[in-house]
C-alpha cells in the first residue's frame, strides 16, 4: 500500500501530466523588405478571460483563504492545510495556469500610477488586497496553502535542510530587493520582469523561454532540499505579507495551551520561524546594546544616501536595456559619421524605411533616461533603507519567556501543530488557557 506522501506525489505528477500549456510569441515580428505578409498567429484564449471568470477566481481565492484561516486558527490541522495545498496547485496552478495571481499584481498597480491612461480591473485590486487583509487578521495564511507558487514548494519538500540564522537574515533581504526591482522595471518601461521570470508559471503552463525553464528546474530541485526558497528569499509579495503578518490581530501560535518548552517546534520548523526563549541581559550587555543601536540609527541616513548615489551612477548602464535609448545611440552614431551607411542596424533600418524623424527618437530617449535616473535613485534608496532597518532590528533585544512564532517568517504550514505534545487531534476550537 502506498504511503501518504507517495499518494500525494502521485496525485501531483498526474495533475502535471494532464495540464496543458501553450507558448506565446514574445518577440516582435521581423521587418521584411519584400511584400511578404506575416500570417496571423492563432493562440488559445487564457483560462481566465472574462469578467465572470475573473469573479469566479476571486471567489475561489476567498474560499481557500477562509478554509486556510479555519485550519490554522481553529482546527489546527496540518492535514487540511496539506490537502488545500494540493487543491491550490490543481485549480489555481494547472487549471488557471497560475493567473490571476496576487504575487505579481503590485506591478499592475504601479503601472496605473506611471501611465495615467492605463486601466486596472477591480478583480486585480481585490485579489491584491485580499491576502494582505487576511494577513492583518490571521497572519500569512495565504502562504500556508492558498498561493499555488508556495503550495508547489510545500508539496515537494522532502528533505528540509536548516539554513543558519545569520544567512537567513541576509538572504531574506532579497525579497525586499525584488520588490524594489519589480517597481523599478515597471517605471522605466521594462515590463513585468517578475512575471516573466516566475519559476513556476512555466511549469503550470508547460511552456516558456528556455532559460526561464532552466531556472525553473533549478529552483524546483532546490525545493526538494530547502524549504520554500522562493517564498523566503525572492517573493516580493511575501515581503508585504510578512509586514502585515507581523501586525496581525491574531498571530499563529505553536501550542493551544501552555508551552512545555520541549524544543520540538524549533527543530521541526524548516523556516527558522520559531524563536527560542531569551535570558535577561546583564548590565554590560544592555549598555553595549544601546551603543550598537545608536550607531545603527546614526548610520541609517548615510546608508540610504550612499545606496541612492550608487543607483544614480548605475542608471546610465541600466538604461541600455531600454529599446528607445539603444536606438537613439545607434542613430546618433550613424548621423555623426561613425557608421558610414544609414540604416546599418536593424533598429535604425526600420526608422529609415518608415521615415521617422530623428528628434522623435531623441526625445523619447531623453524621457527614458530621466525615468532611469529617477527610478535608479529610488531603487538605491529603497535597498539602503532595507539594509539599514534590518540592521536596526538585529540590534533590538526582545524578551521571550516561551517559544514564540516569528510572524514575519512563519508560513502557517502547521508543522509545529503536528509535533506539539499539547496539540489534540480533532479539536474544533482553540481553547486559550
Amino acid at each position: 500500500m502506498l504511503s501518504y506522501r507517495s499518494c500525494i506525489i502521485f496525485t501531483t505528477v498526474f495533475l502535471f501530466c494532464l495540464a496543458g500549456g501553450f507558448a506565446d510569441a514574445r518577440n516582435p515580428p521581423p521587418v521584411f523588405e519584400t511584400d511578404y505578409t506575416l500570417p496571423e498567429t492563432e493562440t488559445p484564449l487564457p483560462c481566465i478571460s472574462t469578467a465572470t471568470e475573473n469573479a469566479i477566481a476571486v471567489g475561489v481565492y476567498a474560499t481557500f483563504l477562509l478554509i486556510a484561516g479555519l485550519a490554522v486558527h481553529y482546527w489546527r490541522s496540518r492535514k487540511i492545510l496539506f490537502g488545500l495545498a494540493i487543491c491550490s496547485v490543481a485549480v489555481l496552478g494547472f487549471y488557471m495556469q497560475g493567473c490571476p495571481c496576487p504575487v505579481g499584481m503590485f506591478q499592475n498597480l504601479v503601472q496605473v500610477f506611471v501611465e495615467p491612461s492605463a486601466t486596472i480591473p477591480w478583480t486585480v485590486i481585490f485579489l491584491f488586497a485580499l491576502p494582505l487583509l487576511a494577513a492583518l487578521f490571521w497572519g500569512r495564511i495565504f502562504c500556508s496553502s492558498v498561493c499555488p507558487l508556495g503550495a508547489v514548494q510545500e508539496l515537494v519538500a522532502f528533505k528540509n535542510l536548516k539554513i543558519p540564522d545569520k544567512y537567513e537574515h541576509v538572504l531574506g533581504l532579497f525579497r525586499y530587493f525584488s520588490l524594489g526591482i519589480g517597481v523599478f522595471c515597471v517605471i522605466v518601461g521594462l515590463g513585468y520582469i517578475l512575471c516573466k521570470y516566475d519559476p513556476f508559471v512555466g511549469i503550470f503552463r508547460h511552456s516558456g523561454l528556455y532559460h526561464v525553464l532552466v531556472f525553473s528546474g533549478i529552483v524546483l530541485i532546490t525545493c526538494f532540499f530547502v524549504g520554500r526558497p522562493v517564498c523566503r528569499f525572492l517573493c516580493p509579495y511575501g515581503a508585504l505579507l510578512g509586514l502585515c503578518g507581523s501586525l496581525a490581530d491574531r498571530k499563529v501560535t505553536v501550542t493551544p495551551g501552555k508551552c512545555d518548552q520541549c524544543n520540538l517546534c524549533e527543530h521541526v520548523c524548516p523556516y527558522n520561524a520559531i524563536l527560542p526563549p531569551t535570558t535577561e541581559p546583564t548590565s554590560p550587555e544592555k549598555r553595549q546594546d544601546r551603543i550598537k543601536l545608536a550607531v545603527a540609527l546614526i548610520m541609517l541616513p548615510f546608508i540610504v544616501f550612499a545606496c541612492a548615489l550608487i543607483g544614480l551612477l548605475t542608471a546610465p548602464q541600466l538604461s541600455m536595456l531600454n529599446q528607445d535609448i539603444r536606438t537613439a545611440r545607434l542613430l546618433h552614431a550613424e548621423e555623426e559619421g561613425w557608421i558610414t551607411t544609414a540604416g546599418t542596424f536593424p533598429e535604425t533600418r526600420g526608422l529609415v524605411q518608415c521615415g521617422t524623424p530623428s528628434e522623435v527618437i531623441y526625445d523619447r530617449a531623453r524621457k527614458a533616461e530621466r525615468r532611469f535616473a529617477f527610478a535608479g535613485i529610488g531603487l538605491g534608496a529603497w535597498m539602503g533603507l532595507v539594509v539599514g532597518v534590518k540592521w536596526l532590528s538585529l540590534m533590538l533585544r526582545r524578551r521571550r519567556i516561551d517559544y514564540e512564532v516569528d510572524s514575519a517568517r512563519c508560513f502557517a504550514c502547521g508543522r509545529c501543530f503536528w509535533y506539539c505534545p499539547n496539540q489534540k487531534e480533532q479539536r474544533l476550537l482553540l481553547i486559550e488557557s
